[in-house]
This record gives C-alpha cells, structure tokens and sequence, in this order.
C-alpha cells in the first residue's frame, strides 16, 4: 500500500520545488531559522479521544483550516469586518499596502506553522492578511462586544472558542508587521508592549485559572500568539506564600488524632461484629476466614463495590482516590489558594489539599485541552499545567466530586456539577512520566489511614498474592471499609460466605 503524499496533485509539487528553491536561495534563509516553530498540527495520540475539541467550529484563522468547505461561509464575515478596521485609504491600497508586503514575509511565515502547507505564496498572503487583521479587530474591540447588549453574542462564545484552537493561532510576529504596515505603531516602534496588552485582555476574561501580572514575566519574555500569552500566564501565576500559624498546625494535629481514633474503633467494630457473626455460625477461626475468604464475597458482605470505573477505555488517568473518597476515608479537606497551579499543595499536617480556583464554562474544556496540547508539543520540560490537568481528572470522577469542590470554592463557573464531571472525566493523562509529587504526597497520607490499610490488609491477606502490597501502595481504585451494618442478618451472612449453619466447620476452600 502506497504511503499517504501531502501532495493533492503533480502540480501541488511543483509548488514544493519552486518554493525549496526560493528558500534556498535567499538571502534571508538564515534569518527564517531563527524564527520559532509556533502554530502546531495536533497529533492524533492526543486529538483521538475529542477531536472536535482541536478544530475551529465556526471560523477559521490562518492557514491549517482555512479551506474547509464548512468554514468558507464566515469569509464573507470575516472580509467585512476587516474593511470595517480599516479606513478609506487602507481598503483602495490592500493589495499594494498589505499584500505585497506579506509576500515578501513568506519564508516567515511558512517558519512560524508546523506543518507544510500545500500553497502557493499569493494564497498565503491573503490568508494571513485577512485572518490576522480580523484577529486584531476581534483584540481592539473585545471590550466593545462584551459589553454591548445586542453584540453579546452567541458572536462572543463562538468566537472565543475557535480563537483559543492551537491549530487556529496567527503568530505575534505577523500580528506585529500587520500593525506597523497600518502604521496602528511606527515602524521603528517595538510594538510588544502594546500587543501583548491588547492580547492580555482578552486572555484574563476566557482563562479557566488566574493569570499572573504581565510584569511577573521574565524580561525578555516573547509571546509566540494568543495561547502562548493565556499559557505563560497561568503558568507563571504564583499567590504569595504563607506559613500556617503555629496553633492552627497543633489544632489540626489534635482533630486528625481524634478522627484516627474514630476510625480505629470503627475498623474493631467491623473486625469484631464479622467475628461474632462467624463465631454464632460455628466458626471456631473467624479471623482465620476473614483473611482467607474470596475478596468478592467480603465485599459484598460490607457492601463494597468492586472493580474498575465505567470509563471510556482510551482514557489513561493518574492513580489517586477521587475527592469524595479522600474526603470521606481519608480525612482530607480540600481549600482554594491565593495563586495558581504552582501553589497546588498537600499540606499532611492539615491533611488539607490546597488548589487554585477555577472558573468553568462551556469554552473551558477546548481552552484546557488546546493549553495542554501546546504545552506538549513544545516539550515543556516540567508539563506543569498537564499535572495541574492530570491530578483535577483523578479527583472529579462523579458529580458529588464536583459539588464538593464547588461548596469549598474551588471551582465556580457557570457548569451543572455532571458536566464538571464530564469534563475532567474525558481528558486522557498528559504529563506522561513526570513526577506529579502533590499527588504522591496525596496517597502517602491516604495509605495510611488506618481504614485504608487494613482494607489492603485483608485483601493481600485474601489474595496471597504481592506481599509487599501494603508497604509500597500505590493506590488502585478501589474502595476502603465502611463501617459494617450490625444489623446484617445471620441468614445473609451465611450466604454471602457460602457457610452452612447445619455445619461446625468452615468449608474446606476458606481454611
């Protein structure tokens, strides 16, 4: 079978020759390799779970999707709003004015995008032409359509959502030259400033998490495009840094002690209410068959449920309790922070998992989704905002996850708590192999609850399998003891257990 070409046809590479040899041949080939690789194909590996969530929905901007037939129709849109940014002169003089000086950026703007693109340096002006003017018109008058009753739009959610696309972003650089040919700056003026500001607005109202000051970016910092800037942001947000009190540590120290010894006492409750069960069926070595019987039966018995997740199978998650079981076997209380995913915490003094506030919508799910794409394909070495992402989908697994969250001020937004849980609930593990240390701290804590390992306990025990299961934990999914309902009857006891009571003896597979 012959490979697949990113030709559509022999004189698509004719295209391919004429422009390697103009690439080859001019002067400024040099100057193109400084030019950063920015706008990227999302991979299938990450686009396979919810590919609708990579691709612009109503517009397209720049040249990845510009030629999709469900597209086209906003060109026209997009054409009268650009003559609208525009003044008298501008319109009558585009070609000559902007056109012709894209052209001779081409060798630029082929640099910024990833991925070869099929065509020829006329079309690419145009494209880049009309898209990133109409950006800018959407960036200088975003306060405008915000505010304006009759233009708070369905024409703000659309947009915002297709703008924040990894594979839609129309690099700074162009945005840049576009502003000095309008002369919007002069052209000996660098225009950083003024740009990223422009961009910073529009970031801070669709970002899901808080933003840092623009000024707490390192000097010399360049933004890439518009999810680049969303991503430096959020990633270089840090609160200011706090030490508990002395007496809240001791005070909490106290209540965690008082809660292990609740649970110790509920954990030899159940010990003993399943002996005494036993012990009036005739069993002589009750903890003899606790330790040995099938897990299933156990489980059954104590009314847990077993087994894994109804999940989408494609979707890799990180192994941590969600937040209703830390909160409930493991004693775990969950708090907002004053920063951003880099003040994410387990305090194991406080037993308090500390997290950033977030603020969901229905854009939310493509904004994170495009950010931890990004991330990934310019190999961030740390993927912070992927662990920020990968330890959020470990805890919301059900809606009772999110409503906790959202009672303690984690999470706000406008999403019902099913659809919270939804979200984090389909976004595949990002952060590969790097090493999440807050979720580790997590389920260090939770082990050792005292419910936790006696429940491991007794399944190392029942299965006779990893011995060092107990010590070295990491945590499977599956749930803790509850306390055990005394008023079990001893008829269903003897079922679950397969026991007969006309018997003294324990049947021979649970000896």
């Amino acid at each position: 079978m012959a490979s697949e070409t990113i030709f559509n046809s022999t004189l698509s590479e004719h295209h391919w020759t004429d422009q390697i040899r103009k690439d080859f041949d001019k002067e400024y080939a040099l100057y193109v390799t400084n030019i950063p690789v920015s706008v990227f194909n999302v991979p299938k590996s990450i686009s396979a779970i919810k590919p609708e969530a990579y691709i612009p929905q109503v517009i397209a901007l720049g040249p990845y999707h510009h030629l999709r037939s469900e597209l086209y129709q906003m060109e026209r849109y997009k054409v009268a709003a650009v003559k609208s940014f525009l003044n008298k002169e501008q319109v009558l003089n585009f070609q000559h004015l902007v056109i012709d000086k894209l052209k001779t950026l081409e060798p630029i703007i082929r640099a910024c995008y990833h991925k070869y693109m099929d065509i020829d340096g006329d079309t690419l002006a145009w494209i880049i032409g009309i898209d990133g003017l109409f950006l800018l018109d959407i960036m200088s008058n975003y306060d405008t359509i915000i505010n304006s009753e009759g233009r708070k739009l369905s024409q703000d959610a659309l947009l915002s959502r297709d703008v924040m696309v990894l594979e839609n972003q129309i690099p700074t650089i162009l945005l840049k030259e576009l502003r000095k040919t309008l002369q919007i700056v002069s052209a000996e003026k660098d225009d950083d400033d003024g740009l990223t500001s422009m961009l910073e607005g529009f970031c801070r109202a669709h970002s899901p998490l808080g933003l840092a000051p623009l000024a707490q970016l390192r000097p010399g910092t360049n933004c890439l495009h518009l999810l680049d800037l969303m991503y430096l942001l959020i990633v270089n947000h840090e609160g200011a840094k706090s030490v508990p009190q002395e007496a809240s540590v001791k005070l909490d120290v106290v209540e965690d002690d008082q809660e292990l010894g609740i649970m110790k006492d509920e954990l030899k409750n159940n010990l003993v209410e399943i002996s005494t069960v036993l012990t009036n069926l005739g069993i002589k070595t009750p903890l003899q068959v606790i330790t040995r019987m099938p897990w299933e039966k156990i489980s059954n018995l104590l009314g847990i449920q077993t087994g894994n997740k109804d999940k989408n199978p494609l979707v890799e998650e990180i192994k941590i309790p969600s937040v209703s079981h830390l909160c409930k076997f493991g004693g775990i209380r969950f708090n907002p922070t004053n920063g951003g995913i880099r003040d994410a915490r387990f305090v194991a003094t406080e037993a308090t998992l500390y997290l950033p506030t977030i603020t969901l919508n229905a854009n939310s799910e493509v904004v994170f989704r495009n950010l931890v794409a990004y991330e990934a394909a310019t190999s961030k070495s740390a993927l912070e905002l992927g662990q920020y992402v990968d330890l959020m989908s470990g805890i919301l697994d059900t809606a009772e996850d999110a409503r906790l969250l959202v009672e303690n001020k984690i999470i706000q937004g406008e999403l019902s708590n099913d659809n919270i849980a939804q979200l984090f609930n389909g976004m595949n593990k990002s952060s590969g192999k790097a090493r999440n240390r807050t979720i580790e701290a997590v389920n260090a804590y939770f082990n050792s609850r005292p419910r936790v390992q006696a429940y491991n306990f007794i399944k190392q025990r029942n299965s006779g399998t990893n011995s060092n299961l107990a010590a070295t934990f990491p945590y499977t999914g599956s749930l803790p003891l509850p306390p055990l309902d005394s008023t079990l009857p001893r008829q269903l006891v003897a079922k679950e257990l397969d026991i007969n009571e006309a018997h003294d003896e324990v049947p021979p597979a649970y000896v």
